[in-house]
């Protein structure tokens, strides 16, 4: 019988040193652990990487229900995109953008805003808007329509 291979003899037989590997799997865990994935999060309330985008068309699925999404735009950084799981039931406090960040910053966790905050309607620079899903003519909805803006409170009154 064969003696068996031990050591980097191993990793020889596929003809890799040991030191290839060690520096390739650095590389790696580094990538990874100084942020590596995607940790943006859409105007949606859901993680970019919930969005598949094939055709032209857009398909945002965070778990076992589908958000109707329909152009994402990522607003958020932030450390656990596993928080954004929220359903939109309205705007402000109801969306699911609030209701992420609030998870988030509840469970101690950084959330960072990526954008200039500005009136999607009015372009006013304002550091008070909110998420309001709205249809595609632009006028507020009770729910998720696949279409969410950052409305400033005189444009999202007028709404």
């Amino acid at each position: 019988m064969d003696k068996p291979m031990i050591d980097d003899d191993a990793l020889q037989a596929m003809g890799l040193s040991f030191d290839e590997v060690a520096e390739a799997d650095k590389k790696l865990v580094a990538k990874t652990k100084t942020g590596g994935r995607d940790r943006r999060v859409c105007v949606c309330g859901h993680a970019m990487t919930k969005h598949t985008v094939y055709s032209g068309m857009v398909d945002c699925k965070p778990s076992a229900l589908r958000c109707p999404c329909k152009k994402p735009r990522a607003v958020l950084e932030v450390d656990d995109t596993r928080v954004f799981l929220r359903k939109t039931e309205g705007a402000g406090a109801m969306h699911a953008l609030a209701r992420g960040m609030y998870s988030s910053i509840h469970a101690g966790k950084s959330v960072k805003w990526i954008i200039e905050l500005a009136c999607d309607r009015c372009g006013e620079k304002a550091a008070n808007v909110i998420p309001v899903p709205v249809t595609q003519s632009g006028y507020g909805a009770d729910e998720a329509t696949g279409f969410d803006a950052l409305l400033c409170p005189t444009c999202r009154t007028a709404v």
